[in-house]
């Protein structure tokens, strides 16, 4: 018991020191302390303290946004041959990014092409045949013209022996009541006769001939021809469609920019189930600052505001600024929107402002970042 009470003042010594550091570990491991697991968010900085007016939280973002490249449509997979850029590259637009193995694309071109050759020479045989077919109307054309003019000869002849025996009966002792008899008896006009009838007839014949020489040409000949421009067409196409398919394979740059990030190497397989881009792209063009700004507080940033100077404050350190001017406000409210893009219904409705930033690369300071959460000032 003396031992006891002898030890008690240090024990009540030690169990304080004890609890202190209990305390102070737990601080340690609580949010925003930087030990621990937790993931918490830690409070963002206080805004500056000379901030007046109205402050607002924004995104700084590229006008037109970021573009990103992935696999392309003509690929259910894919591997990758080449990647031509890398992280903080500029590139002109058109430029090669990346570069899709395209060897069975291909053959698919060789193949196009085969047929493309093969229904050229239908075609050529189509025509050939048609310019053969085309000579022999022209013949008959010809045939027909000829009998026409030998009936024209031949009646004329007919006509000429009438005149002619006419004539000799008149000059006859032979009664002008008998001349009838003697003109259908007579047998050189009856042979004059019959020769304009027989040409009469040989030149319907010929006109047939031509006749169905033309139809077969509407009928036939012309439905060869256009069958061989049709398959010609179809696969000039698929010539396109394949050739297209092979240069899509190389993913080039829609417009100027510098490449933010850069995912794939030589040598990557990209399914279709790949969802993050392979290329981030920034677009060349100002930076922006889309800020949404809530209801309660919309109707503080009047429409005064556009065209107005505001300092741009970064969200964790705020003694790094950039200048902006308003260039647009929202003419209305707009629905807040759910991380994935659906709408979400009796939320709080907000104000969209879009803020040009002059200096997003100002001398002697970190740039602005797409990406990069910012707040900003609007005065009175």
């Amino acid at each position: 018991m003396t031992w006891l009470r002898k030890m008690r003042p240090l024990l009540v010594a030690a169990g304080g020191v004890a609890l202190v550091g209990s305390l102070l570990g737990a601080r340690l491991l609580g949010p925003g302390a930087g030990g621990g697991t937790d993931t918490s968010v830690a409070k963002a900085p206080p805004a500056p303290k000379d901030a007046a007016g109205t402050v607002v939280l924004g995104t700084a973002d590229s006008d037109p946004p970021p573009a990103r490249y992935g696999l392309p449509t003509v690929l259910q997979s894919g591997e990758v041959v080449e990647v031509f850029v890398n992280q903080n590259q500029a590139v002109k637009a058109g430029d090669k990014l990346y570069r899709f193995d395209s060897t069975m694309l291909e053959q698919k071109v060789e193949g196009a092409k085969a047929a493309l050759g093969s229904a050229r020479a239908k075609a050529d045989t189509a025509r050939g045949a048609s310019d053969a077919h085309a000579k022999k109307v022209d013949l008959q054309k010809q045939v027909v013209a000829g009998y026409e003019t030998q009936v024209k000869l031949a009646h004329e002849a007919w006509r000429l022996g009438e005149y002619n025996l006419t004539e000799l009966l008149k000059s006859s002792a032979v009664p002008q009541e008998k001349w009838e008899d003697r003109r259908k008896n007579d047998v050189k006009l009856f042979e004059l006769y019959a020769d304009h009838e027989g040409k009469k007839v040989k030149t319907a014949i010929e006109k047939a001939t031509l006749a169905d020489l033309e139809a077969a040409k509407v009928n036939h000949v012309d439905k060869l021809i256009a069958e061989a421009d049709s398959e010609v067409k179809r696969y000039e196409g698929m010539v396109r469609e394949a050739e297209t398919a092979v240069r899509l394979c190389t993913v080039t740059a829609r417009q100027d920019g510098t490449v933010e990030r850069v995912s794939i190497s030589k040598g990557d397989t990209i399914g279709i189930g790949t969802h993050a881009p392979l290329v981030i792209l920034i677009p060349a063009g100002p930076r922006v600052i889309r800020a949404e700004v809530e209801g309660e507080v919309a109707h503080k940033i009047g429409a005064n505001q556009k065209g107005r100077a505001v300092t741009v404050h970064d969200f964790t350190d705020p003694k790094v600024t950039f200048q902006g001017v308003v260039r647009d406000l929202g003419d209305s409210f707009l629905p807040r929107r759910a991380n994935e893009g659906a709408l979400v219904q009796n939320e709080t409705r907000i104000l969209e402002v879009v803020i040009e930033v002059t200096n997003p690369n100002p001398p002697g300071k970190p740039s602005l970042r797409v990406g990069q959460r910012v707040r900003v000032i609007f005065g009175p």
